[in-house]
C-alpha cells in the first residue's frame, strides 16, 4: 500500500498546485479534480478488483476466503454487487478470560510488555505532545478492550463513574505505532519529530 499512499501524494501535491496557480474562482473544481485522478488512475483501477474481498469474509473464514480468492482470480471481474460492510462502531465487543490462561513471562521465550517496549528501542519522549486521539470517557467495555489489545501498556482504564463512563489515561511515550488502538474507535498521528520504536536486528 506504500505505493498507493506515494501516488495519491502526488496527485493531491499536483491538484493543489493547479488551485493555487489557476483562477481563484476555478480552484475549487481543480481540488475536485483530484478524485477523479485517483479513480482513473492505477490506485482507483487496483482498488476497484479488490473492493468485495473485505465484505465476504462476513459469512465466515471458508465461505469468505472462497468468495475472495474468485475475486482475486478473476481480478474483480465476479462479484456478487453491492457487498453489504458491517459499521465497525456496531460490532458487539467479546470479552473473555482467555488472557487469564496466558504463562507468566519468563524473559526467555515469554516476554512481558514493558520488557517488550524495551526490545522496540522505543525513542518516544516523554515531554512531547500526546499523538493518540481518543475519546477518554468511555464505556468499560471500550476501555478494557483498549487495555488488554494494547502491547505497550499504553492505556489504563480507571474507575466506573457515576455516567456509567470510564476516564482512560494515556501514555503516549510508550507507544510502539502497532495500530492496534484504530480497531476500534481510535486515531494515531505521527509522533513529534518522527520519534518512535527503533526496531533493530538481534
Amino acid at each position: 500500500g506504500v505505493h498507493y499512499a506515494m501516488e495519491a501524494g502526488r496527485l493531491a501535491a499536483e491538484a493543489a498546485f493547479a488551485a493555487l496557480t489557476g483562477k481563484p474562482a476555478e480552484a475549487t473544481e481543480r481540488l475536485a479534480g483530484y478524485d477523479k485522478a485517483v479513480r482513473s488512475g492505477f490506485v482507483g483501477k487496483d482498488l476497484h478488483k479488490v473492493r468485495n474481498v473485505r465484505g465476504v469474509f462476513a459469512r465466515g473464514f471458508f465461505i469468505g476466503g472462497f468468495l475472495a480468492s474468485l475475486m482475486t482470480i478473476t481480478r474483480g471481474l465476479w462479484t456478487l454487487g453491492r457487498v453489504k460492510l458491517e459499521r465497525d462502531d456496531e460490532a458487539p465487543l467479546l470479552m473473555t478470560a482467555r488472557a487469564d490462561s496466558y504463562p507468566t513471562p519468563d524473559g526467555k521465550l515469554t516476554f512481558g510488555k514493558l520488557a517488550s517496549v524495551f526490545a522496540s528501542g522505543n525513542q518516544t519522549s516523554e515531554e512531547q505532545p500526546n499523538h493518540i486521539r481518543i475519546e477518554k470517557k468511555v464505556p468499560a467495555e471500550v476501555a478494557m478492550m483498549w487495555e488488554r489489545l494494547c502491547p505497550a501498556q499504553v492505556y489504563k482504564a480507571g474507575k466506573l463513574g457515576h455516567d456509567n463512563l470510564v476516564t482512560v489515561e494515556v501514555y503516549p511515550a510508550n507507544c510502539i505505532q502497532c495500530g492496534a488502538i484504530t480497531a476500534k474507535g481510535g486515531r494515531l498521528t505521527p509522533p513529534e519529530g518522527g520519534s518512535g520504536p527503533e526496531y533493530v536486528l538481534a
